[in-house]
């Protein structure tokens, strides 16, 4: 007897057809069990912790981790926002693996792997009580470094610095700076092309002029003094009234003579050539006044003392150092390179 009047073959059709929806209900049961475990509760180690912060992090949602030492410790369970303000984050927390936090931990939000997913970063905080099952904490957080906020803060910073003017002026620079490049080029060849003929190393070249140049402080300084003395003769005589204190009566009296003897030989016999030959010596004498005569409007004492001084500090400066190890210091000018001084008066730079 059949319940339906239908052949063999189509009754045998429909029943395979009803199994196999019946086998695929099952599975599709199955594993929605498997995935969501409805059934299955807190585990045993777990706590209940209520932490209330102003703020979360963008991403945070039922679900995300909470993370301690790179380690997840636990999950977040749910949201709520405050009436007075501020947010209430419900999580479950493993009490193996969150040993040592206490309700002084801090809190902030970060990506917590390489996709940016945002999680909850934990960090243990001095003293306090120990987290213990229902525990409600106030805390706020210590920063929000997720990845949404990364990208919103660039997009502020981008839209108000990297203007048109912004680069147009970076576009510039690049143009003028293409403009060194037969400069360096020159300079990179010439610096190989003494490399390959050089037969002394440069330290040893510097070791030399080092040590001829040892010479120059000690020369410029007598070479000053002698122009200070010139300039000023007063406070030469007044060094020297100093020194004739220490001269012995000895000493005194054999310049005396020499003196006396050059007085009566020489210098009379100079006198009586002079008096009888003074016609003679007349267009010398013009001939001098004419060509000594415009030095001292030339020369003028203080400017010269001035000048003199300048040098004397700026090759003291030259040569600045121990006396064991002195270094000539010396600065090479190249803005007055053509190749450098167009480039540098194309972007509004002084020479």
């Amino acid at each position: 007897m059949t319940l339906l009047h239908t052949s063999d073959e189509s009754e045998t059709r429909t029943l395979t057809i009803v199994g196999v929806a019946i086998a695929f209900l099952c599975v599709v049961v199955a594993g929605s069990l498997y995935v969501f475990d409805p059934f299955a509760g807190r585990a045993e180690s777990d706590i209940s912790v209520s932490i209330d912060t102003p703020y979360v992090g963008q991403g945070v949602a039922t679900g995300t981790a909470l993370v301690m030492h790179g380690v997840t410790v636990g999950q977040v369970t749910g949201i709520f926002s405050l009436p007075e303000g501020g947010v209430r984050l419900n999580a479950d927390l493993n009490s193996k693996s969150s040993q040592g936090l206490t309700d002084t931990m801090k809190v902030d939000y970060r990506p917590i792997n390489y996709f940016g997913v945002t999680g909850i970063n934990l960090s243990p905080g001095s003293g306090g009580q120990a987290l213990f099952d229902g525990i409600r904490i106030s805390t706020i957080p210590r920063g929000n470094f997720t990845l949404q906020t990364l990208l919103t803060r660039l997009g502020e910073v981008t839209t108000g610095v990297v203007t048109p003017q912004l680069i147009q002026v970076i576009d510039r620079a690049t143009r003028y700076t293409d403009a060194l490049n037969p400069l360096v080029e020159t300079m990179l060849i010439a610096a190989n092309a003494v490399a390959e003929v050089q037969t002394v190393s440069t330290e040893q070249l510097l070791t030399n002029a080092t040590g001829i140049s040892v010479a120059f402080p000690g020369f410029v300084n007598s070479a000053v003094k002698g122009g200070d003395n010139f300039i000023w003769p007063a406070n030469y005589l007044k060094s020297r009234d100093t020194a004739i204190k220490d001269i012995t009566e000895e000493h005194y009296r054999r310049n005396y003579e020499f003196l006396k003897e050059a007085n009566v030989g020489l210098f009379r016999s100079l006198g009586q050539l002079l008096r009888t030959h003074s016609a003679d010596l007349f267009p010398v004498t013009e001939i001098v006044r004419a060509l000594f005569g415009v030095v001292p409007p030339l020369i003028r004492p203080a400017d010269t003392a001035q000048m003199m001084a300048e040098m004397r500090t700026r090759f003291e400066k030259m040569y600045q150092g121990t006396p064991e190890q002195r270094a000539l210091q010396v600065r090479i000018v190249l803005d007055s390179l053509p190749g450098v001084a167009a480039p540098i008066a194309a972007i509004g730079g002084q020479q």
